[in-house]
């Protein structure tokens, strides 16, 4: 594959380089920003009107937007290169300015707490304030758990060189990393170039790149363990200081789900690991091996080899993919392609796996891939470009309520996928192909619910581990074999290298307990998909304007239109039902 073909990123939408005179200059302003809002609002927002408020509120997104272009310029680019110095110096500089900005707009949040209840509701009703609605409801909400204004400028202060720079630290030490490859000898592959031999259908070069790729982990154990131990400190301390109940609270809380309603999807989807058994033990057949090793999860069925996929190729299936949908996802989808906005070529010091970032409704969205040639990799930018159509389509949302709460995040990303998978299956095929592509998506479905499921309970274990006493790189192996155990049972022996695996899982260290959320969004999907295949047509305007509300109402308020209750198990169960219809097609295929 000719990697010099593939797309790399058009930031000049936003700045023409590091030394553009307009960053600087917009760098500059972040600060004064911050302060010409303190000056203009503080000490009058407990007595504002609705106008008052109203005006308040967009004063309060301007100071916060003035930070916005220059960070997604420096954490792009430091995605795509971080070990470029000149980056690396910007997003230091950006983020240190934005932080001291930030000291100057806390009061504002603070001053809306000490609005009394009636008065508050009152405001909040306001048909002048309907666009700030949820956003005001949800502030309120938290006012229990903020802290004093002093305490809350020393907590962000610290940050930068505590939090901040632990998850810098980690990011900085795994980009660069570099593996030899299994296959040609002198070769130096990236991570996601390594973790795409995973699929080779070679077994034994398959545990060659796992055992590769684990290695580097396993080498910076000590600096990897080390970040995990103070981040989950700093996590428990914040989490006691602002009063929430566990260590989970404020993760379900930036949610907006109930406890009961998290509980509950992960308590039904560990009572289905038996499905996950049941499709591994299909695969052990399939695969004509004694017992399925971790390496071989992933493995291409032995009659269909790996499809090979150029560029041009995954681009228009995507597309046509959306189109079939509605031609609003097509469209957005061709105009990051079309812009320099989608960054696919797989690079030394580029960020492996894949992301979508939208920051703000006035700024363009950018997706960034690994593309490697396979087929999977299709699946992976529809994901992407998910995430973009999703963003793109709540731009009309103000900046406090544009983006959706992570267990929403993922509606279109993998929505996007099921729209790829029917249109391959649409497609004249084999059995041997058509049995590789359930495959496929059946283990999809396993890694966004089974195992993100895993990965939180795992998180969790390591987070209460951490509470008494400072857990070691091998105690955090062993709590994720434990885990691995539950999952697998008997079906998969899990190879020594697949122990450090918790390592190597970059949403552990960004976002606490992420991983449910993954979860959360694969059974709605299945759920909302299964809709789409009764209505046809008529159901698109519904997901549309599920994904244009953004972050402005909460998951169960966005659901409900369509008879859905997220407490309830029977909802959540009828996701795996169609998983087991999945896994019944292809045992009798």
């Amino acid at each position: 594959m000719n990697t010099e073909e593939l797309p790399v990123w058009n930031l000049s939408l936003l700045y023409k380089s590091p030394e553009d005179p307009a960053l600087l200059s917009d760098i500059g302003k972040i600060e004064k920003a911050a302060k010409d809002f303190e000056e203009k609002w503080r000490g009058k927002v407990a007595g504002v009107d609705a106008d008052g408020l109203l005006a308040a509120l967009e004063d309060y997104e301007e100071a916060h937007l003035a930070s916005v272009a220059p960070y997604v310029y420096a954490s792009l680019g430091y995605s795509a290169n971080s070990e470029d110095p000149a980056i690396l110096t910007l997003l230091h500089r950006v983020r240190e300015k934005s932080t001291e900005a930030h000291r100057h707009t806390i009061f504002f949040t603070l001053e809306l707490d000490g609005i009394s209840d009636e008065k508050f509701a009152a405001l909040a009703a306001s048909p002048k304030l309907a666009a700030y609605s949820h956003y005001l409801t949800e502030t309120r909400r938290a006012k229990s758990h903020r802290l004093t204004e002093p305490e809350e400028s020393i907590l962000t202060l610290k940050a930068l060189s505590g939090r901040t720079a632990f998850v810098q630290l980690y990011s900085k030490l795994t980009s660069a990393f570099t593996f030899p490859s299994p296959l040609e000898e002198g070769k130096t592959l990236t991570g996601s170039e390594l973790l795409a031999l995973v699929k080779h259908p070679d077994r034994a070069v398959r545990r060659k790149a796992l055992e590769t790729y684990s290695a580097a982990y396993r080498e910076a154990k000590t600096v990897i363990s080390s970040v995990w131990n103070a981040l989950a400190l700093d996590h428990r301390q914040n989490t006691e200081l602002r009063s929430y109940e566990d260590i989970m609270s404020p993760v379900d809380e930036q949610n907006e789900l109930s406890r009961k309603a998290v509980d509950t999807v992960m308590g039904v989807t560990r009572e289905n690991y038996p499905l996950a058994q049941r499709y591994y033990r299909w695969k052990t057949s399939a695969l004509g091996v004694e017992k399925l090793w971790s390496s071989d999860l992933s493995a291409p069925l032995p009659e269909k080899e790996a499809e090979a996929i150029t560029w041009e190729e995954t681009k228009e299936l995507v597309i046509s993919s959306f189109a079939d949908f509605h031609p609003s996802f097509a469209k957005i989808a061709a105009e990051l392609l079309d812009e320099g906005r989608v960054d696919a070529k797989p690079r030394q010091g580029k960020s492996g796996g894949a992301f979508c970032m939208g920051a703000a409704p006035t700024l363009p969205v950018y997706v960034l891939t690994n593309f490697t040639g396979k087929l999977r990799d299709a699946a992976t930018l529809a994901h992407e470009l998910g995430h973009a159509v999703h963003f793109t389509l709540a731009g009309k949302q103000p900046l406090l309520e544009y983006g959706p709460v992570l267990p929403l995040a993922e509606t279109a990303s993998v929505f996007g996928e099921l729209l790829l998978t029917k249109k391959l299956l649409g497609r004249e095929m084999d059995r041997a192909s058509k049995r590789a592509l359930l495959a496929e998506r059946i283990e999809d479905v396993l890694a966004t619910t089974f195992r993100q499921t895993m990965y939180t309970d795992f998180e969790l274990d390591a987070h209460k581990l951490t509470a008494t006493e400072f857990v070691t790189p091998e105690s955090f192996c062993g709590l994720w074999e434990k885990r691995l155990a539950e999952l697998y049972g008997d079906t998969v022996e899990t190879l020594e290298a697949t122990k450090w695996s918790w390592s190597a899982i970059p949403h552990f260290i960004h976002t606490r307990f992420y991983c449910y959320a993954y979860t959360f969004g694969e059974l709605l999907v299945l759920a909302l998909y299964g809709r789409y295949e009764e209505e046809g047509d008529g159901f698109a305007p519904k997901l549309i304007e599920i994904l244009a509300a953004g972050g402005s109402k909460r998951p169960q308020e966005l659901v409900v239109s369509l008879g859905y209750d997220l407490e309830d198990p029977n909802f959540w169960a009828g996701g795996y039902r169609v998983l087991e219809k999945l896994i019944g097609e292809l045992e009798n295929t």
